[in-house]
Protein backbone atom coordinates (compact mmCIF):
# COMPACT_ATOMS: atom_id res chain seq x y z
CA UNK A 1 0.00 0.00 0.00
CA UNK A 2 1.11 3.77 -0.59
CA UNK A 3 2.94 5.30 2.28
CA UNK A 4 4.34 8.28 3.13
CA UNK A 5 7.22 8.67 5.30
CA UNK A 6 7.70 10.39 8.92
CA UNK A 7 9.19 13.31 7.16
CA UNK A 8 7.52 13.87 4.32
CA UNK A 9 4.29 14.03 6.90
CA UNK A 10 5.79 16.49 8.94
CA UNK A 11 6.93 18.85 6.20
CA UNK A 12 3.27 18.60 5.00
CA UNK A 13 1.98 19.51 8.59
CA UNK A 14 4.55 22.59 8.87
CA UNK A 15 3.77 23.72 5.66
CA UNK A 16 -0.05 23.49 5.54
CA UNK A 17 0.15 25.48 9.10
CA UNK A 18 2.66 28.15 8.14
CA UNK A 19 0.49 28.98 4.75
CA UNK A 20 -2.18 29.06 6.63
CA UNK A 21 -1.27 31.60 9.31
CA UNK A 22 0.88 33.76 6.04
CA UNK A 23 -2.31 33.77 4.55
CA UNK A 24 -4.30 34.87 7.64
CA UNK A 25 -1.72 37.47 8.65
CA UNK A 26 -1.53 39.05 4.76
CA UNK A 27 -5.95 38.56 4.78
CA UNK A 28 -6.30 40.79 8.40
CA UNK A 29 -3.48 42.75 8.12
CA UNK A 30 -1.62 42.39 11.11
CA UNK A 31 1.96 43.01 9.97
CA UNK A 32 0.45 46.46 9.08
CA UNK A 33 -1.94 46.74 12.06
CA UNK A 34 0.63 49.14 14.14
CA UNK A 35 1.57 51.05 11.59
CA UNK A 36 -2.05 52.47 10.29
CA UNK A 37 -5.41 51.66 11.56
CA UNK A 38 -7.17 54.36 9.36
CA UNK A 39 -8.63 53.40 5.99
CA UNK A 40 -6.82 55.23 2.79
CA UNK A 41 -8.69 56.23 0.25
CA UNK A 42 -7.56 56.98 -3.00
CA UNK A 43 -9.27 60.17 -4.02
CA UNK A 44 -7.73 60.47 -7.72
CA UNK A 45 -11.29 60.10 -9.51
CA UNK A 46 -13.36 61.84 -7.61
CA UNK A 47 -10.96 64.74 -7.21
CA UNK A 48 -10.57 64.77 -11.12
CA UNK A 49 -14.12 65.60 -11.39
CA UNK A 50 -14.22 67.97 -8.73
CA UNK A 51 -11.48 70.18 -9.83
CA UNK A 52 -11.92 69.85 -13.71
CA UNK A 53 -15.81 71.57 -12.52
CA UNK A 54 -16.80 74.99 -13.73
CA UNK A 55 -19.58 75.11 -11.15
CA UNK A 56 -20.20 78.62 -9.11
CA UNK A 57 -19.62 76.92 -6.10
CA UNK A 58 -17.06 74.13 -5.56
CA UNK A 59 -17.61 72.95 -1.52
CA UNK A 60 -14.80 70.74 -0.29
CA UNK A 61 -15.51 68.68 3.70
CA UNK A 62 -13.80 66.18 5.01
CA UNK A 63 -14.93 64.09 7.76
CA UNK A 64 -12.42 61.66 10.44
CA UNK A 65 -15.46 60.18 12.46
CA UNK A 66 -16.00 57.10 14.68
CA UNK A 67 -19.20 55.92 13.33
CA UNK A 68 -20.40 56.59 9.29
CA UNK A 69 -23.99 56.45 10.64
CA UNK A 70 -25.09 60.15 10.43
CA UNK A 71 -22.81 60.25 7.42
CA UNK A 72 -24.77 57.71 5.47
CA UNK A 73 -28.35 59.39 6.47
CA UNK A 74 -27.04 62.88 5.37
CA UNK A 75 -26.44 60.38 1.59
CA UNK A 76 -29.45 59.16 1.76
CA UNK A 77 -31.87 62.05 1.90
CA UNK A 78 -29.52 63.84 -0.37
CA UNK A 79 -30.12 60.87 -3.29
CA UNK A 80 -33.87 61.22 -2.48
CA UNK A 81 -33.49 64.99 -3.11
CA UNK A 82 -35.24 66.26 -6.19
CA UNK A 83 -32.88 67.73 -8.56
CA UNK A 84 -29.57 66.44 -7.30
CA UNK A 85 -26.72 64.92 -9.33
CA UNK A 86 -24.12 62.47 -7.89
CA UNK A 87 -21.46 62.11 -9.99
CA UNK A 88 -19.28 59.93 -8.60
CA UNK A 89 -19.75 57.55 -5.31
CA UNK A 90 -17.77 54.89 -3.45
CA UNK A 91 -19.61 53.67 -0.29
CA UNK A 92 -17.61 51.25 1.66
CA UNK A 93 -17.79 49.92 5.26
CA UNK A 94 -14.66 52.05 6.56
CA UNK A 95 -15.36 55.36 4.47
CA UNK A 96 -17.59 57.36 2.06
CA UNK A 97 -16.39 59.28 -1.37
CA UNK A 98 -19.14 61.13 -3.41
CA UNK A 99 -19.49 63.58 -5.35
CA UNK A 100 -22.66 65.68 -6.35
CA UNK A 101 -24.30 68.50 -7.54
CA UNK A 102 -27.07 70.25 -5.90
CA UNK A 103 -29.11 73.37 -6.67
CA UNK A 104 -27.87 76.80 -6.00
CA UNK A 105 -30.88 77.60 -3.67
CA UNK A 106 -30.39 74.66 -1.65
CA UNK A 107 -26.66 74.99 -0.83
CA UNK A 108 -26.97 77.22 2.01
CA UNK A 109 -29.27 74.46 3.75
CA UNK A 110 -27.05 72.03 3.31
CA UNK A 111 -23.93 74.19 4.33
CA UNK A 112 -25.85 74.13 7.92
CA UNK A 113 -26.88 70.18 7.92
CA UNK A 114 -22.43 69.81 6.92
CA UNK A 115 -21.34 71.62 9.43
CA UNK A 116 -23.50 69.88 11.87
CA UNK A 117 -21.96 67.12 11.85
CA UNK A 118 -19.15 66.20 14.20
CA UNK A 119 -15.80 65.07 12.52
CA UNK A 120 -14.92 67.81 10.05
CA UNK A 121 -10.83 68.20 9.36
CA UNK A 122 -11.15 70.42 6.84
CA UNK A 123 -13.96 72.74 4.74
CA UNK A 124 -13.04 74.25 1.85
CA UNK A 125 -15.75 76.30 -0.69
CA UNK A 126 -14.54 78.30 -3.61
CA UNK A 127 -16.99 80.96 -5.12
CA UNK A 128 -16.48 81.91 -8.40
CA UNK A 129 -16.86 85.75 -9.23
CA UNK A 130 -18.46 86.86 -12.62
CA UNK A 131 -18.15 85.13 -15.72
CA UNK A 132 -16.73 87.29 -18.47
CA UNK A 133 -16.29 84.11 -20.81
CA UNK A 134 -20.58 83.57 -19.91
CA UNK A 135 -21.35 87.07 -21.37
CA UNK A 136 -18.20 86.49 -24.61
CA UNK A 137 -19.76 83.10 -25.01
CA UNK A 138 -23.56 85.09 -25.88
CA UNK A 139 -22.23 87.55 -28.22
CA UNK A 140 -19.56 84.98 -30.26
CA UNK A 141 -23.20 82.53 -30.53
CA UNK A 142 -25.45 86.09 -31.93
CA UNK A 143 -22.64 87.33 -34.08
CA UNK A 144 -23.03 83.38 -35.80
CA UNK A 145 -26.60 83.24 -35.58
CA UNK A 146 -26.30 86.92 -37.55
CA UNK A 147 -23.76 85.65 -39.98
CA UNK A 148 -26.30 82.01 -40.99
CA UNK A 149 -29.10 84.30 -41.52
CA UNK A 150 -27.06 86.36 -43.58
CA UNK A 151 -25.80 83.45 -45.77
CA UNK A 152 -29.07 81.80 -45.90
CA UNK A 153 -29.60 85.32 -47.60
CA UNK A 154 -27.26 85.05 -49.59
CA UNK A 155 -28.25 81.63 -51.22
CA UNK A 156 -32.00 82.68 -51.71
CA UNK A 157 -30.68 85.67 -53.90
CA UNK A 158 -28.26 83.57 -55.75
CA UNK A 159 -28.00 81.94 -59.24
CA UNK A 160 -24.63 80.65 -59.92
CA UNK A 161 -24.38 77.46 -58.56
CA UNK A 162 -20.49 78.16 -57.94
CA UNK A 163 -21.57 80.58 -55.47
CA UNK A 164 -24.60 78.63 -54.16
CA UNK A 165 -21.65 75.76 -53.26
CA UNK A 166 -19.30 77.81 -51.80
CA UNK A 167 -22.28 79.40 -49.45
CA UNK A 168 -23.57 76.48 -48.57
CA UNK A 169 -19.72 75.29 -47.66
CA UNK A 170 -19.83 78.64 -45.57
CA UNK A 171 -22.68 77.37 -44.24
CA UNK A 172 -21.67 74.23 -43.06
CA UNK A 173 -18.70 75.90 -41.19
CA UNK A 174 -20.80 78.43 -39.08
CA UNK A 175 -23.86 75.74 -38.35
CA UNK A 176 -20.82 73.53 -36.64
CA UNK A 177 -19.67 76.57 -34.94
CA UNK A 178 -23.32 78.01 -33.72
CA UNK A 179 -24.07 73.94 -32.47
CA UNK A 180 -20.76 74.04 -30.39
CA UNK A 181 -20.80 77.26 -28.50
CA UNK A 182 -24.93 75.98 -27.70
CA UNK A 183 -23.91 73.40 -26.18
CA UNK A 184 -21.16 75.11 -24.24
CA UNK A 185 -23.88 77.92 -23.46
CA UNK A 186 -26.09 75.04 -21.75
CA UNK A 187 -23.08 73.72 -20.09
CA UNK A 188 -22.52 77.05 -18.55
CA UNK A 189 -25.91 78.00 -17.74
CA UNK A 190 -26.33 74.34 -15.81
CA UNK A 191 -22.90 75.53 -13.82
CA UNK A 192 -24.19 78.86 -13.00
CA UNK A 193 -27.44 76.81 -11.58
CA UNK A 194 -25.69 74.09 -9.60
CA UNK A 195 -22.99 73.93 -6.85
CA UNK A 196 -20.77 70.99 -6.96
CA UNK A 197 -19.86 69.14 -3.83
CA UNK A 198 -17.23 66.78 -2.55
CA UNK A 199 -17.51 64.74 0.84
CA UNK A 200 -15.30 61.76 2.11
CA UNK A 201 -15.03 60.74 5.30
CA UNK A 202 -13.00 58.08 6.82
CA UNK A 203 -14.27 55.56 9.70
CA UNK A 204 -10.96 56.15 12.53
CA UNK A 205 -9.93 53.16 14.69
CA UNK A 206 -8.36 52.47 17.87
CA UNK A 207 -5.44 50.25 18.56
CA UNK A 208 -8.54 48.30 20.57
CA UNK A 209 -10.95 48.21 17.48
CA UNK A 210 -8.30 47.35 14.94
CA UNK A 211 -6.80 44.42 16.42
CA UNK A 212 -10.28 42.66 17.31
CA UNK A 213 -11.39 43.27 13.76
CA UNK A 214 -8.09 41.78 12.25
CA UNK A 215 -7.80 38.95 14.99
CA UNK A 216 -11.39 37.63 13.68
CA UNK A 217 -10.30 37.88 10.13
CA UNK A 218 -7.19 36.06 10.90
CA UNK A 219 -8.95 33.47 12.61
CA UNK A 220 -11.65 33.02 10.21
CA UNK A 221 -8.65 32.99 7.25
CA UNK A 222 -6.45 30.92 8.48
CA UNK A 223 -8.84 28.23 9.66
CA UNK A 224 -10.86 28.54 6.47
CA UNK A 225 -7.18 28.07 4.60
CA UNK A 226 -6.28 24.86 6.70
CA UNK A 227 -9.79 23.52 6.13
CA UNK A 228 -9.30 23.79 2.31
CA UNK A 229 -5.48 22.36 2.03
CA UNK A 230 -6.25 19.53 3.98
CA UNK A 231 -9.47 18.75 1.80
CA UNK A 232 -7.12 19.51 -1.35
CA UNK A 233 -3.99 16.90 0.28
CA UNK A 234 -6.96 14.19 1.25
CA UNK A 235 -7.70 14.68 -2.58
CA UNK A 236 -4.43 13.86 -3.70
CA UNK A 237 -3.49 11.25 -1.54
CA UNK A 238 -6.76 9.38 -2.96
CA UNK A 239 -5.49 10.38 -6.27
CA UNK A 240 -2.25 8.71 -5.65
CA UNK A 241 -3.89 5.65 -4.21
CA UNK A 242 -5.91 5.43 -7.32
CA UNK A 243 -2.62 5.11 -9.86
CA UNK A 244 -1.16 3.14 -7.61
CA UNK A 245 -3.93 0.15 -7.93
CA UNK A 246 -4.36 1.06 -11.99
CA UNK A 247 -0.34 0.44 -12.19
CA UNK A 248 -1.06 -2.69 -9.93
CA UNK A 249 -3.92 -3.84 -12.05
CA UNK A 250 -1.97 -2.98 -15.68
CA UNK A 251 0.88 -5.22 -14.31
CA UNK A 252 3.08 -2.55 -13.52
CA UNK A 253 5.43 -3.06 -10.50
CA UNK A 254 7.16 -0.42 -8.56
CA UNK A 255 9.97 -0.16 -7.10
CA UNK A 256 10.04 -0.41 -2.83
CA UNK A 257 13.03 0.75 -2.18
CA UNK A 258 16.49 1.71 -3.77
CA UNK A 259 18.69 -0.28 -1.84
CA UNK A 260 20.39 -3.35 -3.30
CA UNK A 261 21.85 -6.52 -1.95
CA UNK A 262 25.00 -6.85 -4.15
CA UNK A 263 28.13 -5.65 -2.83
CA UNK A 264 30.82 -4.98 -5.43
CA UNK A 265 34.62 -5.54 -5.47
CA UNK A 266 37.76 -5.08 -7.18
CA UNK A 267 40.70 -8.10 -7.30
CA UNK A 268 43.20 -9.46 -10.02
CA UNK A 269 40.84 -11.06 -11.74
CA UNK A 270 38.81 -7.49 -12.39
CA UNK A 271 35.58 -6.78 -10.92
CA UNK A 272 33.02 -8.90 -8.96
CA UNK A 273 29.91 -8.46 -7.53
CA UNK A 274 29.24 -10.48 -4.35
CA UNK A 275 25.91 -11.48 -3.40
CA UNK A 276 24.02 -12.02 -0.09
CA UNK A 277 21.39 -13.92 1.08
CA UNK A 278 19.44 -14.44 4.02
CA UNK A 279 17.48 -17.30 4.70
CA UNK A 280 14.62 -16.76 7.84
CA UNK A 281 11.97 -19.35 9.30
CA UNK A 282 8.07 -18.17 9.34
CA UNK A 283 8.47 -16.16 12.88
CA UNK A 284 10.98 -14.04 11.08
CA UNK A 285 14.46 -15.27 12.85
CA UNK A 286 17.33 -15.25 10.97
CA UNK A 287 18.33 -19.36 10.04
CA UNK A 288 21.42 -18.75 7.32
CA UNK A 289 23.28 -16.36 5.55
CA UNK A 290 25.21 -17.27 3.05
CA UNK A 291 27.71 -14.69 0.74
CA UNK A 292 28.35 -15.86 -2.97
CA UNK A 293 30.65 -13.89 -5.44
Amino acid sequence: MFKLRKEVKLILVVFTIAFSIFLGVKRSNLDKLFVQTDAKIDMSAAKKIFENSFNKNKILFEYQVKDLKEIDSFLSKINKTENTNTLYSEIRGNYNLVVFEVPVDTTDLLLTKLRSISGITNENIQRSGINIENMDLKENLNNNQIAKRRIQNLISNSVSPDRIIRFRSQLDIIQTRIDSLSIQKEIQQHNSEFDIIMLSAIKSMNGTAALRRGMSIFLLTTIASLILIIIGLIICYYIFILMYKLMLAFGIKTSKGSRSSYNYYYNKKGYGRKTKRIYKDKDGNVIKKEDKE
